[in-house]
């Protein structure tokens, strides 16, 4: 596209001279060769953004005519301790997304926004967490229910994951229809709302903010002080698309005790460093190594952890770390795959591996029973 803007600015020059007359043959002429270059050089410049920020795989995938089914793969198999809130309950309030006017929290589930101040650290974030059915009816009154993490990319905000993945709606579907297993749904942005707009990886910044221990301690100990969550790790997940896919991964390899999963949903493995982020490792490359997921698989014993990786051969840049992460990984890590045809790095292609990466995180969990 970029030789046809060139070719058709430089026609355009050449022949212009040609159609100088006044009749309307030389008219329609010139206006066809300025409309075209103009064409053009509009689509280089959509394309351009396009290419910068993948949203759009193919085009099969912007005409909306790519419907293959997705499947997870199996890509290596093998056949702690559990804190307890002691915090202040949170401060919760009710909010909907939905056109009901009368909604049923026994039927319908219930998203609640929180605001989540850390004792340790002193980040504060804003999260919504969504309340499955089961959580409202009186033969679940004893059940102490897993927990996911669902982090937004950067910047993102937590109401993207409800209104454009639909993160709560295909949940309940699928938990009304016994697809999957009850469960508690945080949603998050991958930086505590005291930070932004600085993008911190979910990174315990040396002498600065200690966003890791935030997600993995503050978070957690908030949430089992209000919410009937189970405590054991292997009640605990995290998914995240983009940088919180990385942010996942990365709280469950660096928090074994507290996850036992996580699903990478087009998420990089290496850690970034630009103008959103900063110096984030102190200038210190051990600080950053130890924040390289693939670094750690391959100098540090993997942890006993389950993680679900969701890439695209097709449109997505960080398919080569996704796959040299797979590559690298050995027991006791367990890594399953799902690999989307036609798929990008934007919602479209997340709401399509959304049902499977669900049921993933549905069969690694589990919940206790007081």
């Amino acid at each position: 596209m970029l030789l046809v803007a060139v070719g058709l600015g430089a026609a355009t020059i050449w022949w212009w001279p040609k159609f100088a007359g006044t009749g309307v043959r030389a008219v329609l002429s010139r206006i066809g060769l300025f409309v075209s270059a103009q064409f053009t050089l509009l689509m280089v410049l959509l394309l351009a953004v396009n290419n910068y920020f993948l949203f759009y795989a193919s085009w099969s995938d912007l005409l909306g005519t790519n419907h293959q089914p997705v499947h997870i793969q199996t890509n290596n198999a093998i056949i702690a301790t559990k804190p307890k809130g002691n915090g202040q309950p949170l401060a919760r309030q009710t909010t909907g997304y939905d056109k009901k006017s009368k909604p049923d929290p026994a039927r319908d589930g219930q998203i609640e926004q929180v605001q989540i101040q850390g004792a340790r650290t002193g980040l504060t974030t804003q999260a919504l967490v969504f309340l499955p059915p089961q959580y409202f009816q009186k033969q679940f009154v004893k059940r102490h229910f897993p927990v996911l993490y669902d982090f937004t990319g950067f910047p993102g905000i937590p109401e993207q994951l409800v209104t454009r993945l639909k993160v709560p709606a295909t949940a309940l579907q699928m938990m009304n229809t016994g697809q999957i297993q009850p469960m508690i749904i945080v949603m998050m942005r991958p930086s505590p709302s005291s930070v932004m707009p600085k993008d911190t990886e979910c990174t315990d910044v040396p002498a600065g903010p200690q966003v890791l221990t935030f997600y993995t301690q503050d978070v957690a100990e908030a949430l089992m002080s209000t919410y009937r969550v189970a405590s054991s790790y292997h009640a605990w997940g995290a998914m995240g698309d983009s940088t919180g896919g990385y942010c996942a991964v990365k709280l469950a390899m660096k928090a074994s005790d507290r996850f036992t999963a996580a699903v990478s949903m087009a998420g990089y493995f290496y850690p970034r460093q630009d103008w959103q982020t900063g110096d984030l490792y102190g200038g210190s490359k051990q600080v950053k190594n130890d924040n390289s997921l693939i670094w750690r698989l391959q100098h540090l014993p993997p942890p006993p952890i389950s993680v679900l990786v969701t890439t695209s051969p097709d449109g997505e840049r960080d398919f080569g770390e996704a796959r040299k992460f797979l590559q690298a990984s050995r027991a006791p890590l367990i890594t399953d795959k799902i690999l989307v045809p036609g798929g990008g790095h934007n919602p479209r292609t997340w709401r399509r591996v959304l049902p499977s990466a669900l049921l993933w995180v549905s069969q690694h969990l589990q919940h206790e029973d007081a």
